[in-house]
């Protein structure tokens, strides 16, 4: 990709051009075969079939988090206060980075002690086109649709892709 700033052919996927150090990232995303003035992507994420979410509370233990998302076979359970918000996620990655490396017990480790807190969250009434540009810049899977604070569900990208597949 050329730099827009010196003009620099760099490999694609590069972060910093080569030639001046410019912030390349982001800039060569690009979603293929989508028309960016297809009204499909002005559709509010309110009338997608979201997905359920799993949730529990910041007390509770990683081993039953590890057992929630093994039997629903998810990438992650979403950590809600006592009030039902929406307070952190915890993933699989979680489980290796901050439970297995370093050597804690599942039992005896909360939730709160190791979510991930305030998540990247999609409004109900925000365009698809936000929630592709969302995930594609941030690199989530899932990413919960929150009213308020409260969490109604769950988009996943397999969602948005089947979606335009179909369109």
């Amino acid at each position: 990709m050329r730099c827009p700033a010196c003009d620099h052919e760099n490999i694609p996927g590069e972060d910093l051009c080569a030639d001046c150090g410019m912030d390349l990232a982001g800039l060569d995303v690009q979603v293929w075969g989508v028309d960016p003035e297809d009204p499909l992507l002005a559709k509010p994420l309110a009338e997608l079939p979201l997905n359920k979410p799993l949730t529990l509370g910041s007390t509770c233990s990683v081993a039953e988090a590890i057992e929630l998302m093994r039997e629903n076979h998810a990438g992650c359970v979403f950590v809600e206060s006592k009030e039902q918000e929406l307070v952190g996620v915890f993933t699989e990655r979680d489980v290796t980075v901050r439970i297995a490396s370093r050597g804690r017990d599942p039992e005896q480790t909360r939730l709160g002690e190791v979510m991930t807190s305030g998540p990247v969250v999609l409004q109900r009434d925000d365009p698809i086109s936000w929630a592709l540009h969302r995930m594609g810049i941030d690199g989530y899977r899932q990413v919960p649709v929150v009213d308020g604070e409260r969490i109604r569900g769950v988009l996943s990208s397999r969602t948005v892709l089947q979606l335009l597949l179909d369109s």
